[in-house]
C-alpha cells in the first residue's frame, strides 16, 4: 500500500487531508493510527472519498484536530481478513503548512474543498459526533457547551477525554446538561442518543480537543477541537442574543424610526382633549446645574401640549446663566421663579416647589431632563384614554391615574442617544430593588395631598421616598411605553458636572436604603434592606413573622435517584419551619431506581411517597401533592433541583408571606454556573420561555433584572413557592397542560386573581437534570400534544400574544427572552 497527500486544508478547528491510497488488496479495509512526535495517540477519522473533480485521484479523507504542533505522524494499516495488517504506510504531516495550503485550495479547488469539509456529515449516522453549541464568556473563563450525538445502542459506555492545544491530556470537570433518547427521524432508522455537557476553560488558554468514545467499542468515536476558529462564530452568535437594548449601538436609528413625526406633532398642537389638566413641572436649580438649562428649556418650548407651568426653585444658580436660559420665556406667566430665603437641601427644595405649584398634576423635572416634544401630550392622552375606557365623565382632575411614568434614555452632546430604559408595568418588587420609575414621574394632586395628610414627606432620597409613598396611595399606576425624555449625560458635558452628578446619585442611593426600610415598616412588612453600592441595587430580606406559617414541600420525582437524594438533602439542610412534611410524587413512568429509593425514604421517615396513577403529567402531579398537604404555603420543586444556600427556602417563604405576593420563583442554574431560568416571558417561540437562559450566573442583566427581585408574568415549576390562598383562588394547575406550559398558565391565573408573581434573583438553585425530565425526548405524539397546548395557551391568554408580556416592553423584541431591542426598521 502506498499513501500520499493530494491536497490539504483546515477549518472549524480541524485539518482535512485529501489522500490517495493505492496498491491495496481489492477487499482491504484501511485503519488509521495518528500520533504526535512523542508517540501520544490523537483522535483521527478516515473516510472513503469520491471527489467531484475528475482530475482528482483521491479516494480517502483524513480529519485531524488542528493542534498547535509542527508535525503529526500517520500510519495507514491495511487489513484483509487477517488479525495482523497486510501492509502499512507511514507519512508525516506538517501542520504549519495548513494556512497557505488552505488559501491556495480555496482559490483553485473551491468545490472540492467544500465537499471535503462536508464529509463528516456524510458519515455521521453510524458514529459519535460532537458539536459545540454555545461559548459564553464569564470573566476570565469561557463556558463551552457541546452536544454528543450517536446511535442508541444498549450496552454502550460513553466516555469523554480532553487534551489541550498541544495534544497533552488535561482533566476538565464535565457538567452534564442533557441526556435523552431521540425517536427515529424516519421509518427504518434507529433511535439516537444525545448527551449534552459543558466545560469551563481559561479564556487565555482556550484551545482544547474533546474526544467522545464508547469504552465497549460498539460505536466509533468522534472529536471536536475548540479554538479561535470555533469560538469566534459561537461567541458572535451568543453575543447577538446577549446584546440587550441598553448596549445596542442601533438604538439611535431605532429611536428615529419610533419617535413622533413632524406631521404627528403638528396634529397634536391642534388637538383638544376632553380633560386638559394643568401640569406643574418643578425644577430645582443648584449651583452646577446651569450647564443643563439651555437644552431643558428648549425642550419645554417645543411641547405640543402647552397647558403647563414651570416652577423654578432657585437655590443659588448662576444668575447670568439663568437669565440667559430664561430670556425667551420673559413675560410668560407659565414660568414661576422661586428664590427661598433659607438654604434648603435638595429634598426640601423639591417639596417647596411642589407645594407652591398649582397644577392638577405635578412632576419633579430635573434640569438634566430633556423632554421629547410629545411628552406632556402623551401623558394627557393616557389619562383621557383611561377615563374614557372606564366611563369617567369628569372635567376636573386626572381620574384614577395617580402615578404615571414612561421610558427614557440618555443623551450625549457629542454622541447622540443611548442606554434606553424600557420599563415594565408597575412592579413593586423591582421598585424595592431600585427606583426604576424615575427620574420623571407624574403625580396627581390628589395623591400628593393624601401623602401630606397621612405619612408626610421626607427630605432623604426625596424622589424615591415620594415614589414609594405615591404608589402605595395610588388608585392606579400607569406606564406609557414610549421614550418620552432624555437624560443629559453629565460626563459628556464636563468633569465638574460628572462629579456633581455622581455625588448626588451616590447620596440618593445611600439614603434610599433607609427610605425603603421605613416604607416597608410603615406597611407592616418586617424586613432588612441591604444595599449593593457597586450595582446600585437593594436587596430586601424579609423576616419570619412571630407566628410561623406552615409549609409543605412537594417534590416531583424524575428518573434519577441520586439527583433526588441530593434534592432532598438540600431541602433538609435548609432553614425552614420544623416538622415541614415532604411529599415525593412519582408516576407510572418513574424509573425502578427511584421507586426503590422512595421505599427507602418511607422506611427512614424522610418523606411520604405519593403515586400518581398515570403517565408523567407535572400539573396533575403538583395538584396531587397539594391535595395531600394542608399547609399555608407549598414549595413545589423538581426532583433534580439542589438549592445553593441553606437560606434559600427561608427567603422564598418569607417573600411569599408578603400579602400581595402569590408565587415566588428562584433563579435556577445549570451545573456549569450558567442561568437556566430567571423568570419566564410570554411570547417567545409563540409560547413562553425562560428569561436569560445560558447567561453567566453573575450577569446583571438588563436593568439589573437577572440579579434583583422583580415581578414577572410567570416562573418555572422547577422551584416555586406558592401561597395556598392563591392556589385555591386559581383552582390549581390545569391538567390539560400535560407536556408544557402548566406553570405559565397557573401563574397567569394567580395573577388574574390579583396576586403578584415574584422572581427572586437572590435565591439560587441548581437544576442538574435534563429538560426532558428523563432519558426520552418528546415523541411525535407528545410533540403534537405540545403544539395543541401552545394553541390552548393562546386561546386562554390571547391579549398577551397581541399586546406583549406586560413585564417586558413593546419596544423590546417580543420573540427573545434577553431584552433585545425591537426591530429597527
Amino acid at each position: 500500500m502506498n499513501a500520499r497527500i493530494e491536497s490539504m486544508s483546515h477549518g472549524d478547528g480541524k485539518v482535512y487531508l485529501q489522500m490517495v491510497l493505492d496498491r491495496m488488496h481489492p477487499d482491504a479495509e484501511v485503519l488509521l493510527d495518528a500520533r504526535l512526535k512523542d508517540g501520544a495517540k490523537i483522535p483521527a477519522h478516515l473516510f472513503p472519498f469520491n471527489p467531484l473533480e475528475e482530475t482528482s485521484q483521491a479516494n480517502y479523507v483524513v480529519v485531524l484536530p488542528h493542534f498547535d504542533v509542527r508535525e503529526v505522524d500517520l500510519t495507514f494499516l491495511e487489513y484483509a481478513g487477517e488479525s495482523s495488517p497486510l501492509t502499512q504506510s507511514r507519512l508525516t504531516v506538517e501542520l504549519n503548512m495548513m494556512r497557505w495550503r488552505t488559501r491556495f485550495n480555496a482559490f483553485v479547488h473551491n468545490e472540492l474543498l467544500e465537499q471535503m469539509f462536508d464529509i463528516e456529515r456524510e458519515y455521521c449516522s453510524g458514529r459519535m459526533n460532537v458539536y459545540f453549541t454555545d461559548a459564553i464568556e464569564d470573566g476570565d473563563e469561557i463556558v463551552v457547551k457541546m452536544l454528543a450525538d450517536m446511535p442508541h445502542a444498549e450496552g454502550s459506555d460513553v466516555m469523554v477525554d480532553f487534551t489541550d492545544g498541544c495534544g497533552i491530556e488535561v482533566d476538565l470537570p464535565v457538567y452534564p446538561l442533557v441526556d435523552e433518547i431521540i425517536p427515529p427521524a424516519n421509518y427504518g432508522e434507529g433511535e439516537r442518543l444525545r448527551i449534552g455537557f459543558s466545560v469551563r476553560v481559561a479564556a487565555a488558554a482556550k484551545d482544547f480537543c474533546v474526544t467522545v468514545y464508547d469504552a465497549n467499542e460498539q460505536i466509533p468515536g468522534g472529536f471536536a477541537y475548540f479554538c479561535d476558529e470555533t469560538f469566534g462564530p459561537l461567541d458572535e452568535s451568543f453575543s447577538y442574543c446577549a446584546i440587550d437594548a441598553s448596549i445596542d449601538s442601533r438604538y439611535g436609528r431605532w429611536f428615529v424610526r419610533h419617535c413622533e413625526t413632524l406631521a404627528g406633532l403638528e396634529e397634536q398642537r391642534s388637538h383638544s382633549f376632553a380633560v386638559q389638566p394643568q401640569i406643574s413641572l418643578v425644577m430645582p436649580l443648584y449651583p452646577g446645574d446651569e450647564c443643563y438649562l439651555s437644552a431643558a428649556m428648549a425642550s419645554l418650548s417645543l411641547q405640543t401640549y402647552t397647558h403647563f407651568e414651570l416652577v423654578l426653585v432657585d437655590m443659588g444658580a448662576n444668575e447670568l446663566s439663568l437669565t440667559s436660559a430664561l430670556r425667551e420665556w420673559e413675560g410668560d406667566e407659565r414660568v414661576v421663579h422661586l428664590v427661598p430665603e433659607a438654604e434648603l437641601d435638595e429634598g426640601a427644595a423639591r417639596l417647596t416647589g411642589l407645594l407652591q405649584s398649582k397644577g392638577e398634576v405635578c412632576a419633579v423635572l430635573e434640569p438634566s431632563v430633556v423632554l421629547a416634544p410629545e411628552a406632556l401630550y402623551e401623558y394627557v392622552r393616557r389619562i383621557n384614554e383611561v377615563m374614557d375606557k372606564e366611563g369617567i365623565k369628569n372635567s376636573h382632575g386626572v381620574g384614577p391615574c395617580d402615578v404615571v411614568y414612561t421610558n427614557h434614555d440618555s443623551f450625549d452632546r457629542d454622541g447622540g442617544l443611548h442606554t434606553p430604559q424600557f420599563k415594565p408595568v408597575f412592579s413593586p418588587d423591582l421598585l424595592y430593588s431600585y427606583n426604576y420609575l424615575g427620574p420623571l414621574v407624574f403625580l396627581s394632586r390628589r395623591v400628593l395631598e393624601a401623602i401630606q395628610s397621612s405619612v408626610g414627606f421626607s427630605s432623604e432620597s426625596f424622589d424615591y421616598d415620594l415614589v414609594l409613598k405615591a404608589t402605595a396611595q395610588a388608585e392606579r399606576v400607569e406606564r406609557i411605553d414610549k421614550v418620552l425624555y432624555h437624560v443629559q449625560n453629565a460626563a459628556s458635558i464636563s468633569p465638574d458636572a460628572d462629579r456633581i452628578s455622581s455625588r448626588r446619585e451616590e447620596e440618593a442611593f445611600r439614603t434610599g436604603r433607609k427610605v425603603l426600610a421605613n416604607h416597608l415598616r410603615r406597611n407592616g412588612i418586617d424586613a432588612l434592606v441591604l444595599a449593593d453600592v457597586s450595582d446600585r441595587l437593594y436587596t430586601v430580606r424579609y423576616r419570619m413573622p412571630d407566628e410561623t406559617p406552615t409549609l409543605s414541600v412537594v417534590v416531583l420525582a424524575g428518573d434519577d435517584a441520586s439527583l433526588l437524594d441530593a434534592c432532598l438533602s438540600s431541602i433538609e439542610q435548609s432553614v425552614i419551619p420544623r416538622d415541614t412534611p415532604i411529599y415525593v410524587v412519582v408516576n407510572q413512568e418513574t424509573s425502578r431506581d427511584v421507586v426503590v429509593y422512595g421505599e427507602h425514604l418511607v422506611r427512614k421517615n424522610r418523606a411520604r411517597v405519593i403515586a400518581y396513577q398515570g403517565s408523567s403529567n407535572r400539573a396533575a402531579m403538583a395538584n396531587l401533592g397539594f391535595s395531600q398537604s394542608t399547609s399555608d404555603y407549598v414549595l413545589v420543586v423538581d426532583g433534580d433541583v439542589e438549592f445553593a444556600d441553606p437560606e434559600a427556602l427561608n427567603c422564598m417563604l418569607t417573600h411569599c408571606i408578603r400579602e400581595d405576593v402569590g408565587i415566588v420563583g428562584a433563579k435556577t442554574l445549570f451545573a456549569d454556573d450558567t442561568i437556566r431560568h430567571a423568570g419566564m416571558m410570554v411570547g417567545p417561540y409563540e409560547s413562553a420561555s425562560e428569561i436569560g437562559a445560558n447567561m453567566p450566573r453573575s450577569a446583571r442583566g438588563y436593568l439589573g433584572r437577572l440579579q434583583c427581585a422583580s415581578n414577572v408574568s410567570a416562573v418555572s415549576l422547577s422551584a416555586m413557592m406558592v401561597k395556598r390562598a392563591a392556589y385555591d383562588s386559581a383552582k390549581g394547575f390545569d391538567e390539560r397542560f400535560q407536556v408544557s406550559n402548566c406553570d405559565v398558565d397557573f401563574c397567569l391565573k394567580v395573577a388574574k386573581e390579583g396576586y403578584l408573581i415574584a422572581y427572586n434573583g437572590g435565591v439560587e438553585a441548581y437544576r442538574k437534570g435534563s429538560d426532558s425530565g428523563g432519558r426520552s425526548a418528546l415523541t411525535e405524539k407528545q410533540q403534537l400534544r405540545a403544539e395543541r397546548e401552545k394553541a390552548f395557551l393562546h386561546y386562554r391568554w390571547p391579549h398577551l400574544f397581541v399586546d406583549g408580556d406586560p413585564y417586558m416592553s413593546s419596544c423590546l423584541d417580543p420573540r427573545a427572552p434577553y431584552f433585545l431591542l425591537g426591530p429597527v426598521q
